[in-house]
């Protein structure tokens, strides 16, 4: 196991950076970002920008490796189905990715790892660096110094948390794209605060998240406990939310049927094939 806290170079992901990344690798081939006065150039941000946006292409899983993935194709490539990120629904792809990668290592910890023994969903910095602190000291990782960790923190927070209260009146460069979705609030000289509640994810999008959390288990049969652990924290869904959305997944398509055997829930996926998860997508873009 390996954990990232920087390669941000404190920024954090802006409105327009994963189209501006994808055009500039579509342009300059997978090396493109090595040559940083070129990328300078074409995605017109300062030369310390320039390793951010790489971050954050991989951090969303837009690129794999440094080379565009499927998904980065298919919302953001040139005949990309949401390339300015104007469709609700890619915006939670995006939280997905973020969490589910786990490249930029805070997103899950904090939404997946650091409230399995709270009692509240508040957080501050000063806890959650205490809590990563002693994450890697369990997990004998190399230490990493606070001052790290709370650039990290402050990044995370500003990717979901508007300073400005006004936000709609700026420049959509100056926005994280994941403000819309209303995942973390914060009020003055509270603390920070995870916002758990019933949520309507687009149907398509929660059943293509459920296929690739399948695959990443390599199973076909998920229980209520996997996806409350994963896509339910990745979205900050309640439980009667997370429950309702999963009953209403065979209702989108026959891949899944629900069972309940001794009280425990669990979703079968049925005659799944590499296609099922581009068709589900294709039909929430062509709905």
């Amino acid at each position: 196991m390996s954990l990232r806290f920087s390669g941000h170079d404190t920024f954090h992901c802006k409105q327009q950076w994963l189209l501006k990344g994808i055009r500039l690798i579509e342009e300059e081939g997978n090396t493109a970002f090595n040559n940083t006065s070129e990328a300078i150039k074409i995605l017109g941000v300062g030369k310390n920008m320039v390793s951010s946006v790489k971050y954050w292409l991989e951090s969303f899983h837009i690129t794999n490796n440094h080379k565009i993935s499927e998904i980065g194709k298919f919302l953001l490539g040139q005949n990309g189905f949401d390339p300015y990120l104007e469709d609700e629904g890619t915006l939670w792809l995006l939280q997905f990715h973020l969490c589910h990668s786990q490249y930029a290592s805070i997103f899950n910890l904090i939404f997946c790892k650091y409230f399995n023994d709270k009692v509240t969903h508040e957080f501050t910095e000063e806890k959650v660096i205490n809590f990563l602190t002693k994450h890697i000291e369990d997990n004998n990782l190399k230490t990493i110094s606070s001052n790290t960790l709370s650039t990290d923190f402050k990044v995370f927070t500003r990717s979901y948390v508007s300073s400005i209260r006004e936000s709609k009146t700026l420049e959509d460069d100056f926005n994280s794209p994941l403000l819309e979705l209303n995942l973390i609030e914060k009020s003055d000289n509270n603390p920070f605060k995870i916002n758990k509640t019933n949520r309507n994810i687009p149907p398509y999008i929660f059943a293509y998240s459920v296929l690739l959390i399948s695959e990443s288990k390599n199973s076909r049969s998920l229980s209520f406990r996997l996806l409350q652990e994963t896509i339910g924290n990745y979205f900050c869904l309640s439980n009667d939310s997370l429950e309702e959305h999963i009953h209403k997944l065979n209702t989108i398509s026959s891949l899944f049927v629900y069972n309940e055997d001794a009280g425990t829930a669990n979703i079968q996926i049925k005659d799944y094939d590499e296609n099922n998860k581009v068709n589900l997508l294709r039909r929430h873009y062509e709905n």
